[in-house]
């Protein structure tokens, strides 16, 4: 089926940048006996890695067989399998334990500044929009509830007292300086 055979297979995953060379190793009891394939990132299509070419070398030693891509491009990103040789002629499919490669892209420092300086902008104007909606409800709110409040149209000084009542109040001083009965000489409990 598709568990993995006798065989250990390393690095499980690989993220490497563009350019970079990148090596697998399948520690096997027969290399000769094993073969590289390289499956689509579906799962559904792979082919073999049979022949050293100018992209890729393939090394058998007495314990493993050694898979080397010496610049990688995007078109190298899939999973390295190492399985038995004759898969496709068998018409079975290589086993699922295989190495994830994934190629990222090199940022250069420009590239680097200039996505900050976009992340700043973005912060600044967010910033600014925030302020302004909430600043601008509180405001017009606050407005409204100022004008629900009457204002003082007129002084209600004599509200309350009766007509008769307002000579009076009118005829009394704010400040009288009036000694107390008692610091003339009189005794407050004498009247």
């Amino acid at each position: 089926g598709d568990g993995c055979p006798m065989l250990r297979q390393h690095p499980r995953y690989v993220a490497a940048k563009k350019n970079m060379p990148v090596h697998f190793i399948c520690y096997s009891q027969e290399p000769h006996s094993m073969q590289w394939y390289k499956m689509a990132e579906d799962g559904k299509n792979f082919h073999e890695l049979a022949q050293n070419t100018s992209r890729y070398s393939i090394e058998r030693k007495d314990k493993f067989i050694n898979f080397t891509i010496f610049r990688t491009t995007y078109e190298d990103n899939g999973i390295y399998v190492c399985d038995s040789k004759n898969l496709m002629a068998e018409k079975k499919r290589p086993h699922l334990c295989g190495t994830e490669l994934r190629i990222m892209s090199h940022s250069n420092i420009q590239q680097i500044e200039s996505r900050n300086t976009l992340k700043d902008a973005i912060i600044i104007i967010q910033s600014i929009l925030l302020v302004i909606f909430i600043s601008v409800p509180m405001l017009l709110f606050l407005d409204k509830v100022s004008d629900s409040k009457e204002s003082p149209e007129e002084d209600h000084t004599y509200e309350g007292l009766e007509v008769e009542q307002m000579a009076t109040y009118e005829d009394i001083t704010p400040f009288r300086d009036v000694k107390a009965k008692w610091t003339v000489g009189e005794h407050p409990g004498e009247e």
